[in-house]
Parts: C-alpha cells; sequence; structure tokens
C-alpha cells in the first residue's frame, strides 16, 4: 500500500511540475515578444534619493523607452508593456 502511495505523489508531482512550466514558459515568451513592442513601458525606479517609483514611457522597445526616460540617479528595471 505504502508503495502505491508514493508512486500516486510522483505521478501528481510530475504532472504538476509540467503544468507549471507550460504556463511560465508562456508567460516568458509573452513577456520576451513585449519588450520589443512598441508601446507605453513601465518601469520600478530605484532612486539614489530614496524616492522609489514606478514610472512609464512611450517607446518603440522597452530599451527605445528606457533611453528617453534618462532617469538620473535612478536605476530602472522593466516591469512590462501597458496595454491599452
Amino acid at each position: 500500500m505504502k508503495t502505491h502511495s508514493v508512486a500516486l505523489a510522483a505521478a501528481l508531482l510530475t504532472l504538476s511540475a509540467g503544468a507549471g512550466w507550460s504556463a511560465t514558459s508562456d508567460i516568458a515568451s509573452h513577456s520576451r515578444a513585449d519588450r520589443f513592442a512598441p508601446g507605453k513601458h513601465q518601469f520600478y525606479a530605484w532612486c539614489a534619493n530614496g524616492q522609489d517609483r514606478l514610472v512609464a514611457q512611450d517607446g518603440d522597445s522597452a530599451e527605445d523607452a528606457k533611453l528617453k526616460l534618462a532617469a538620473n540617479g535612478c536605476r530602472l528595471a522593466w516591469q512590462g508593456r501597458i496595454r491599452p
């Protein structure tokens, strides 16, 4: 009986891991596509003066929007593209 329980638990773990991987890879591929798409991009700005905040900027890509922001004293981390 104990062997069956272990086998069942292993099978369930394998199935749930596969579903999790599928969902994560789908999110990652959309995120990658959004990074290079034109539109309004959102960034989290960590600023030296302690005024951390979310900022948004239009651009042809995430990198273009980041360059347009040129936040002085802030490190920008891309959060995603804002969809209308």
